[in-house]
């Protein structure tokens, strides 16, 4: 197989997978929540996710540090 048709069909496999692959903007219109009731589902759980990872954070720094109250 000549190398261009070679270059060819990886181009057009390239450009198949791309279709397949949503955008960010295409993500978000089907994430988005529908009312306003999961709106705030979803905020709450950002919230508490937010919160989870600043502790988890912290205490690896402590651990870190020698600080090893967390595990006492």
């Amino acid at each position: 197989m000549p190398r261009e048709w070679i270059l060819l069909k990886e181009e057009f496999v390239m450009a198949q997978i791309l279709d397949f692959v949503p955008n960010d903007a295409e993500i978000e219109a089907l994430t988005a929540p529908k009312n306003k009731k999961a709106a705030d589902d979803l905020a709450h759980k950002k919230d508490v996710k937010k919160r989870l990872e600043a502790y988890l954070e912290r205490t690896q720094l402590k651990q870190a540090m020698g600080d090893d109250e967390f595990w006492a």
